[in-house]
């Protein structure tokens, strides 16, 4: 696989930081701190101000690999002379041999001199909080901080926006689930991972896939129980890591109705292949356990209803896999209408169906119980799943509606697309930045501030050497600190020298999200 050198991931602009630090400087000590939440994506009433703080360990394990693995493992003469092609072709002739001379050495030295302290990771911070520092370890390579600051920005920030935000989802799915007497574990499924595909790339998939998992298990971003199981010594073997079920799609759906249709002979009626199919299904495909279809191929209200009815006795008649788990769970993808209707019913419609929605056709065929707190649950045979454009705002107006209605909120699964996770998200959620802070000079310590009148509320930076420490349910910053007074709280050293010194597991930091719920 081809790979791009690691000394080439940064911003261009810091090709000649080094030189326009002043004569003498021996230290760089920056941090990376969210610094506003006025564009998180959360329900302003229920939002306790805080982002969760993950990604930092998979960002520094892959830091550690890729400079080895794309620069120390490699000829010198190679890397360098194409680091040397890539910025004089950049900056121009007459810039950059002071850099090329620089990174050079750094390859004599065979590793990345550097300390780098985080926060636990799970942790969920207030604003103005540091969560990472990180400072050079050999006063020679005092450029090499910030030079970092482009791929621990790009590696971190989105990680942590779709942590805070899957909290966020959980906190919904927990709030009306008390209130209409959801089964526990149905917090656990109840927000379920489609995100993969509609990411940008799956290496970005993976990794909100793997922030999604700390507030849930259901997931259909396989490759985020790999992610956890590489960086957070997950393992799927010992604990519930991710977990789905067997599912349809569009391709294997319109497949097999066509099949029927075409090659079978059941075409007397519109949904006669379709109804066949499911009954194959149920009888012969997946006698066990859960299965999902997707049910609007052609005509999703005919299927719920009509062909319902008709395989009312097979649906039932399905047994438990080894799990003792039993569901037929009927998925609607795709309406001119909004996921709110579909579930709930649109009062405004004409037809008795759409009116009805889908809680109510599914009662009305496989009947349900009304729980200790008086909501109806569907028989537990039959669920439903919904995972298009939903965001959080639609989510709390469609558990708002259910409750209304009487209906229990664990009747009904969500899947969390790309929508959910993509929409309005960038690093100016939580604005997270990494800004230096201290230096030393010739033996001499200096303080610096980032302290613009234009952004005086959101863009302050602190100032010196930092310290952070648990007070309640709280982080507090204490900046201007002594260097021993900086060694101590909450931020602990992970990485030194090349060497990964600490790390955190999933079973650790989903501890710590709980303890925040």
């Amino acid at each position: 696989m081809k790979m791009i050198s690691q000394a080439h991931i940064v911003d261009g602009y810091k090709l000649d930081h080094l030189s326009q630090y002043v004569e003498g400087t021996e230290l760089v000590y920056s941090n990376m701190t969210p610094r506003s939440n006025s564009l998180a994506r959360v329900l302003p009433e229920y939002f306790d101000g805080k982002m969760v703080f993950f990604g930092a360990q998979k960002a520094i394990i892959q830091l550690k690999d890729l400079w080895e693995d794309t620069f120390f493992k490699l000829p010198k003469e190679d890397v360098i002379g194409n680091f040397a092609r890539r910025i004089k072709n950049y900056v121009g002739r007459d810039y950059g041999d002071k850099q090329i001379k620089a990174m050079a050495e750094l390859h004599d030295l065979g590793y990345l001199p550097l300390t780098i302290k985080t926060l636990p990771e799970g942790c969920s911070v207030n604003m103005g909080i540091p969560t990472i520092t990180i400072k050079n370890t050999l006063p020679e390579f005092y450029w090499l901080t910030n030079y970092c600051e482009t791929y621990i920005s790009s590696s971190v920030w989105h990680m942590c926006n779709a942590a805070s935000l899957s909290k966020e989802y959980r906190k919904t799915s927990e709030r009306w689930g008390s209130v209409t007497g959801s089964d526990p574990f149905w917090y656990e499924i109840a927000n379920h991972c489609f995100a993969a595909r509609g990411h940008r790339g799956h290496y970005d998939a993976i990794d909100s896939g793997m922030a999604h998992l700390l507030f849930s298990v259901g997931t259909d971003t396989l490759a985020a129980i790999d992610g956890l199981e590489m960086y957070y010594k997950a393992n799927s073997d010992k604990e519930l890591v991710g977990i789905s079920v067997n599912a349809f799609e569009h391709a294997t759906a319109t497949q097999r109705i066509a099949y029927y249709r075409e090659n079978l002979g059941f075409n007397k009626n519109p949904l006669d292949a379709e109804e066949q199919s499911i009954k194959d299904i149920c009888e012969n495909l997946y006698p066990k356990g859960i299965v999902s279809y997707v049910s609007d191929s052609e005509d999703y209200y005919g299927v719920i209803s009509q062909v319902a009815i008709n395989l009312k006795d097979v649906i039932l008649s399905r047994e438990e896999d080894s799990n003792g788990l039993c569901k037929f769970v009927f998925r609607p993808d795709s309406s001119p209408k909004t996921p709110l209707e579909v579930i709930c019913g649109d009062p405004d419609a004409e037809d008795v169906l759409e009116n009805k929605g889908t809680l109510e056709i599914l009662w009305e065929t496989f009947g349900g119980t009304i729980n200790e707190k008086g909501y109806k649950v569907i028989n537990p045979k039959v669920g439903v799943i919904y995972g298009e454009a939903l965001d959080i705002e639609l989510q709390e107006k469609i558990y708002k509606t259910m409750e209304g209605q009487g209906w229990c909120v664990s009747n009904l699964l969500m899947g969390i697309g790309s929508w959910g996770f993509l929409d309005r998200s960038s690093r100016d959620n939580f604005s997270q930045a990494l800004k230096g802070t201290h230096s030393t000079v010739n033996g001499e310590g200096i303080s610096m501030q980032k302290n613009p009148k234009t952004a005086a509320n959101s863009k302050k930076s602190a100032k010196g050497l930092l310290r952070v420490e648990k007070e309640g349910d709280n982080y507090i910053l204490y900046d201007q600190q002594t260097p021993e007074q900086e060694s101590q709280g909450e931020l602990k050293t992970v990485f030194e020298d090349g060497v990964l010194l600490y790390e955190t597991s999933l079973a650790e930091i989903r501890q710590r999200v709980k303890d925040s719920l």
